[in-house]
């Protein structure tokens, strides 16, 4: 027995002594052939950053994305190289799909036009803004929609409650998270009674989004109920460099009739059932009426990408009694696949247009040349430009990416104020008491250029008070950054805004 564990032993050594030469002689035939071709590799992955670069200043507008894609090819030649060419090739594959199903005309209701000249008679400047909405987005205006505003989550949340418990034909929830707690809970009690009772229920999450706080068995708690459930752009076993482009809208579609949209998504945080970073502060609308048809639409064309099946449109299109007007509502949205920059181009047209004041709600401020300059513009022109960001922040690091745009802001004139209670969410835009734009579209890189957002444009409709009065009201829980004070930030500071700002549109 004693002989036996020594042979083994011996045996186990003799296999461990081959096992390192063996990868001894491996390493070494490596680094000769490596050596050999190196010339070869050099060569073949500076001609393919030559091209990627070229690419970059041939298709992206966007001269900080450039200049970040450009120093980060520049700086790690071969993984960079790759990874620009694997997300080029990858956006491609996965979004090209949505323009070969795009949206027959026919099925939009028409705009009206008679509505539409006097619109353009009373502001060309709004007119025009609702003309380069359709013409990018490919949704119009309605001029028969209400609309209500919600200064919160809790507020947004109770009305969302109540206009599902009064779906009969179809709910179609499409949401960016997705989690656990007491707000899913009651929303999918609801849904689970209206599916037995045959209305038609769909969810559409984010994979990204929502992987790590969706319900326990989420999946099967649906299709045991009989809801229909997609996961947008999920990651595969093989290598999905799709990350950076998600499905970042929060929409809610009941009947066709009614139409949820803004910055909450379905978790507990948004109603501050828990305190997660302060008091969460959140802002959306309803809106009731044909507007809502556009966003039907937006889930729809996103499903059937989902899916590569043909919906029937016309199914889920309600016939609105409503004809009196009620202002210019224009729902739209902005995809990465098309090159249109509609979520900015909204932002900057409303920012060049402002004559007395634009004031500014957005949890992220990472922006680019582009709407610096309209910014700074507005204000050395004269136009009152006031932007609230969280004081407490979700990502200290992206946190450290808003303020480091604060100087040049401060600079031209801009007043900046910071919500000491926690963190603000809500994404709103309003402006000279005409105009509005409430929806899921940050003030940085990612909604502007690489996510699926959602948004509505208001003209002369009743609630632009209400979104001013909030924003006037939630500036006096604010802290005013001022220039001076803000100039005696520590050196360190300055250097670290300084090294993130230059891969800011990557964050």
């Amino acid at each position: 027995m004693g002989e036996r564990k020594i042979f083994v032993s011996i045996l186990k050594f003799i296999v461990f002594i081959f096992w390192l030469v063996f990868q001894f002689i491996a390493i070494v035939l490596i680094y000769n052939i490596f050596n050999i071709f190196f010339i070869y590799y050099f060569i073949f992955f500076e001609i393919l950053s030559a091209i990627s670069v070229i690419h970059l200043n041939y298709k992206d507008k966007n001269t900080s994305y450039k200049i970040c894609w450009i120093t980060l090819i520049l700086l790690i030649p071969v993984v960079g190289v790759i990874i620009y060419i694997l997300s080029r090739i990858g956006i491609k594959r996965n979004f090209n799909k949505m323009n070969k199903m795009e949206l027959d005309e026919k099925i939009f209701p028409k705009e009206d036009q008679a509505m539409l000249s006097l619109l353009k008679e009373k502001n060309k400047t709004r007119y025009n803004q609702t003309r380069l909405i359709k013409n990018t987005s490919g949704y119009g205006a309605y001029f028969n929609t209400k609309i209500i505003y919600f200064p919160s989550g809790e507020s947004m949340y109770k009305k969302l409650l109540e206009e599902l418990k009064k779906a009969d034909k179809f709910i179609f929830l499409e949401y960016f998270i997705i989690s656990r707690g007491e707000v899913w809970d009651n929303i999918f009690e609801i849904l689970k009674e209206k599916a037995r009772n045959g209305v038609e229920v769909r969810i559409l999450v984010d994979y990204i989004g929502s992987m790590f706080v969706l319900p326990r068995d989420f999946e099967k708690s649906l299709r045991k109920n009989n809801i229909k459930y997609k996961i947008f752009n999920p990651i595969k076993i093989i290598l999905n460099v799709m990350l950076n482009y998600r499905d970042h809208r929060k929409m809610a579609i009941i009947d066709g009739k009614i139409a949820f949209t803004g910055g909450m998504n379905i978790g507990d945080e948004y109603i501050n059932s828990y305190s997660k970073y302060g008091y969460w502060k959140d802002m959306g609308v309803c809106l009731k009426g044909d507007a809502v048809y556009s966003f039907t639409s937006m889930f729809l064309r996103m499903w059937q990408s989902i899916t590569k099946k043909r919906e029937d449109f016309e199914k889920y299109k309600f016939e609105n009694k409503l004809n009196e007007y009620t202002g210019v509502i224009l729902p739209y949205n902005s995809n990465p696949e098309e090159n249109n920059d509609v979520a900015q181009n909204v932002y900057l047209s409303i920012i060049d247009s402002a004559k007395n004041y634009v004031y500014i709600t957005t949890p992220y401020l990472i922006i680019g040349y582009e709407m610096i300059l309209a910014l700074t513009l507005a204000a050395k022109r004269g136009v009152d430009v006031r932007i609230i960001t969280p004081s407490i922040p979700d990502k200290k690091t992206i946190q450290v990416l808003t303020r480091s745009h604060y100087d040049k802001l401060l600079d031209s004139g801009v007043k900046i104020y910071e919500y000491t209670p926690g963190f603000i969410h809500g994404k709103t835009f309003v402006s000279d008491g005409e105009c509005a734009v409430v929806g899921t579209i940050n003030m940085d890189y990612r909604s502007l250029y690489l996510h699926f957002e959602c948004a509505v444009y208001m003209y002369d409709v009743p609630i632009i008070n209400d979104i001013y009065s909030d924003f006037v009201n939630t500036m006096k829980q604010c802290r005013k950054i001022e220039k001076s004070t803000w100039e005696k930030r520590c050196f360190f500071k300055k250097v670290l805004e300084s090294v993130l700002r230059m891969f800011a549109p990557l964050a």
